[in-house]
């Protein structure tokens, strides 16, 4: 399965790719971003307990303008963030750190607004009732 930020905006992008349960309550994506002239693409994990808080904060977000929902496993150095203010504009944010010999970390932020959090509650929605 594939969910898919829809932002409208070459320049701003979220996917989390060919995401499958990779056992014990995770899941395992390829997470790819492009913010401005910045572009990742790498492997990501995120637990089913934080997939369904980061539903259920996106679903109040898109009620009330407000708030933080975070994707994440619980012991990854990774995260992607989302977080709305009342005017409905939606940061997204995220962070990937690699520890090797030679480690490396990413971040990222971009601005969107409330409009892309009814498709990405749906695709949450498929993901978690599968």
């Amino acid at each position: 399965m594939n969910i898919q930020l829809e932002t409208h905006n070459e320049r701003r992008k979220l996917s989390l790719k060919n995401i499958k349960d990779s056992g014990g309550d995770t899941f395992e994506c390829r997470a790819i971003v492009k913010s401005g002239w910045l572009e990742c693409d790498r492997q990501f994990f995120f637990s089913r307990y934080y997939a369904e808080e980061f539903l259920k904060s996106i679903i109040e977000m898109n009620s009330t303008f407000n708030g933080i929902a975070e994707l994440k496993a619980e012991y990854e150095d990774q995260i992607i963030t989302f977080t709305c203010n009342k005017m409905g504009k939606i940061i997204v944010s995220g962070k990937f750190i690699e520890h090797s010999m030679l480690s490396q970390t990413m971040e990222f932020r971009f601005e969107t607004d409330q409009t892309v959090l009814s498709g990405l509650i749906k695709q949450f929605q498929v993901l978690l009732n599968k």
